[in-house]
């Protein structure tokens, strides 16, 4: 039986369309059916009460990419570089996040929602990128979805470890990162101007967060990617087995 996982919306504020849509790109959708799973679209704003059941209903949950998270959550004040924020969508994401946890489903946050990971376990994020000193990658590329921006480094004995070479190349279409892990947070890869680019939780089955964009190269043919998503769902395939 194959895993049913949860994918996090976002608000498509249409024309014509005063309640907005929800609204998420195939490319998630695509990566995950062509890695065995069953992806659920989920609503862009869940109210707390219903949030156990969309969790109960899922063997695990992918937080895709979106606008940036407010800083409020972590305790500073905005940064005139700050981008679109949405505080209903942060209220929706991060205590749902932090439900998924103690749920201990499997969760792969893109993006955004490697931030939203980092951000539900108490961590802090550069606001912009040109908060961190020594950036000179292009890191919010103006080419292609599924072309090659930059390198990354993994470090040792992480999930991606165990798929990647310790160096490989992605795309890149962010100008926020995490700063400061949260509690449990482990930072596993970093660009070479020394940006995080991925993180993981301590001590869980598979808690991970990548802040490019795998599902781009993936869906648009970069197989490279694949043995990300199959990880994924192979970890919610054990999720729903052993449940």
């Amino acid at each position: 039986m194959k895993p049913v996982i949860g994918l996090t919306s976002h608000i498509d504020k249409a024309q014509n369309s005063p309640l907005g849509k929800s609204s998420i790109g195939n490319t998630y959708v695509e990566s995950i059916m062509n890695s065995g799973g069953i992806p659920i679209i989920l609503p862009v704003f869940i109210p707390e009460s219903e949030m156990e059941a969309y969790i109960n209903l899922c063997d695990g949950f992918l937080f895709s990419g979106g606008i940036d998270i407010s800083p409020n959550y972590y305790d500073e004040d905005a940064h005139e570089k700050l981008g679109e924020t949405l505080a209903e969508l942060d209220r929706t994401q991060i205590p749902f996040m932090q439900k998924v946890l103690a749920a201990k489903k499997p969760v792969l946050g893109i993006c955004r929602g490697c931030q939203v990971l980092n951000v539900a376990c108490g961590g802090t994020l550069y606001q912009d990128l040109s908060e961190h000193s020594g950036t000179y990658i292009k890191h919010f590329q103006k080419t292609g979805p599924s072309d090659i921006s930059h390198q990354v480094i993994l470090e040792n004995e992480s999930i991606l470890s165990q798929m990647y070479a310790k160096t490989f190349w992605v795309n890149s279409y962010h100008h926020q990162a995490v700063k400061e892990p949260g509690s449990g947070v482990r930072i596993i890869a970093y660009s070479k101007d020394g940006i995080p680019e991925a993180i993981q939780l301590k001590d869980f089955s598979y808690g991970l967060g990548i802040q490019w964009h795998p599902e781009a190269m993936f869906a648009h043919g970069d197989s490279s990617m694949k043995p990300l998503f199959e990880s994924f769902v192979q970890a919610c395939m054990k999720f729903c087995e052993n449940d």
